[in-house]
């Protein structure tokens, strides 16, 4: 409620500031007074689209808008930039004009007393609406104060301005006019930038940094394979993948998914929604033909098999009970390591029969050299580090099919 409060005093207070400067800036001929009782017009939009835009952040997720609609003040933030630039040009152009055209303003104390009033109020309203943007994470709000700190620079340009009118020097009025809306410009831009950050979802680095570590240290995560965040400085919406050991059950999952969830909230309160994506990482078992003493033959009719789980790092030795087969010795391989959990066999040659039973069991047909076991099972390590791909089951299925 305090933003949506903000927001309306923002509103009453440029309304009143409106009448009295443009009421005096004819009165006194001062373009730049004219032009600052312009920009609290302007003003009054920017408050009520910032006001429009907490409203609109505040409703729950929707059939239409399953994340909600915390951009809806991002987009407020943008369009109070846009009114700052569009500002700051048209008071470039009034000064511009006034120069070209020797527009001379008439001094009055009044009309000081005016522009000075109107300074005191806006910084008035501008540590306001920046306070209660702090303490509500509100965007759209501080954009609204640093809009309100411009209308400070502008009424004291116009106090100087009209002050250098009294002694004679009227071309400075101008001038001043000129120099704040380069400033002003700036401010504008600096809006823009960061309503537009957060509506493309710009990465804060720090915060993938921040999760990441947390989710790592979660009991029962494997790796962290992206964090994704979006939203905005109040309301983000956190996407985690990770991957977990092909042994963990569905309800231990659940629990890893669960403290996730509570870990990230814990640190990082402005999180409303946060969505945990779970790989089940695939073992890979690889299958190397031998023949008992530890040298590679690189053929599936071979009298023994080196088992090495690439994941868990252990190897062991196994005898193949079909070696030297006469009939289905392809299917009865095929079927035996199966059995021994094998999804990866390493050849040198092999014929398309027993391919083809191979690959119906889920065994993928990898071509490796080497003299020994060690040799070949030390470079398909190798291999493995170079292709990322392998560790994944989905693609390093489909890179090898």
């Amino acid at each position: 409620m305090q933003e949506l409060r903000a927001g309306k005093i923002s509103a009453v207070a440029n309304v009143f500031l409106t009448i009295v400067k443009v009421f005096a800036g004819v009165l006194v001929n001062s373009t730049a007074l004219i032009a600052d009782g312009i920009h609290s017009l302007i003003d009054i939009l920017g408050s009520v689209l910032v006001w429009m835009g907490i409203k609109i952040s505040r409703k729950p997720p929707d059939e239409l808008h399953p994340y909600g609609h915390i951009k809806a003040e991002s987009l407020a933030e943008l369009s109070v930039g846009l009114i700052i630039v569009f500002s700051s040009l048209a008071i470039m152009h009034e000064a511009i004009l006034s120069l070209i055209e020797r527009s001379i303003p008439e001094f009055e104390f009044y009309a000081l007393g005016v522009a000075l009033l109107s300074a005191v109020v806006n910084e008035i309203l501008a540590r306001y609406k920046i306070r209660v943007g702090l303490e509500t994470k509100s965007s759209s709000l501080i954009a609204e104060g640093k809009h309100s700190r411009v209308d400070v620079l502008s009424s004291l340009s116009v106090f100087v301005g009209l002050t250098f009118v009294r002694f004679g020097y009227w071309w400075l009025d101008p001038i001043v006019a000129i120099v704040i809306s380069v400033l002003i410009l700036q401010t504008g831009l600096g809006i823009l930038k960061n309503s537009i950050d957060s509506l493309m979802d710009k990465v804060d680095l720090e915060m993938i940094v921040k999760i990441r570590f947390i989710v790592e240290r979660v009991e029962g995560v494997e790796g962290v394979e992206f964090v994704g965040v979006r939203g905005t400085w109040k309301a983000k919406i956190v996407e985690v993948q990770i991957s977990v050991n092909p042994g963990m059950s569905a309800e231990t999952i659940d629990v890893v998914e669960r403290e996730i969830e509570e870990r990230i909230r814990h640190a990082i309160p402005e999180v409303v929604r946060i969505v945990v994506v779970t790989k089940v990482k695939r073992q890979i078992v690889v299958a190397i033909p031998e023949d008992g003493y530890g040298f590679y033959t690189g053929e599936i009719d071979s009298p023994y098999f080196t088992i090495a789980n690439i994941s868990k790092e252990e190897t062991y030795r196994v005898e193949n009970p079909h070696y030297g087969a006469e009939r289905m010795k392809g299917f009865l391989i095929a079927e035996f390591l199966k059995n021994h959990n094998v999804n990866v066999l390493i050849v040198n040659r092999i014929g398309e029969g027993a391919r083809s039973h191979l690959k119906s069991k889920g065994i993928i047909v990898r071509f490796g050299e080497g003299e020994r076991v060690e040799d070949v099972l030390s470079l398909l390590k190798d291999v493995m580090k170079e292709e990322p791909g392998c560790k994944d089951t989905h693609r390093y299925s489909n890179t090898n099919t």
